[in-house]
């Protein structure tokens, strides 16, 4: 990099050229030893990341947005299905994290908080997370095993009739 910049200094090449060189090598360096990319998102697709040393899971997807967990995660997290990111990843099939191992929690549970007037449907779990979508508004949230035992209640299926 040393070399690059003497360049641009010395007015032997141009900002730009320098700059395009800089951005290509740490490109190179991101993709380096990446097989190949993974097909498009969908529930269930497993995934490693030159980001992170875990294997991260697609739990949810509604075909725009996904709802991305590792065995680690207490929140998950949202990322768009198109995201240029997901060239850079490479599939696996690794177990550890998979969603709907949650013990607590299972896809289809009703919950509410503060005295009923949030009502939640959990939509999706990773091992210690789950994904809920208010019954009112429709909004997405992740929260964890502890604020779901904590905060939340665990409600029967004649509550939203």
């Amino acid at each position: 990099m040393k070399r690059f910049l003497d360049r641009m200094l010395d007015k032997e090449e141009p900002v730009d050229v320098v700059a395009e060189k800089i951005v290509d090598g740490y490109h190179k360096l991101l993709s380096a030893g990446i097989k190949a990319g993974v097909p498009p998102l969908h529930e269930g697709l497993a995934f490693k990341s030159p980001l992170t040393t875990n294997v991260h899971h697609v739990a949810w997807t509604d075909g725009e947005l996904a709802w991305i967990v590792t065995a680690a995660s207490r929140y998950g997290f949202f990322g768009p299905v198109d995201h240029p990111l997901w060239k850079y990843v490479e599939y696996t099939t690794a177990k550890a994290g998979a969603p709907g191992n949650n013990p607590d929690w299972k896809v289809g549970d009703l919950v509410s908080r503060n005295q009923r007037r949030f009502k939640y449907e959990v939509i999706a779990t990773g091992d210690k997370c789950v994904l809920l979508r208010d019954q009112e508004s429709g909004v997405l949230t992740g929260d964890n095993n502890e604020n779901m035992k904590k905060h939340y209640k665990k409600e029967k299926p004649d509550l939203w009739t």
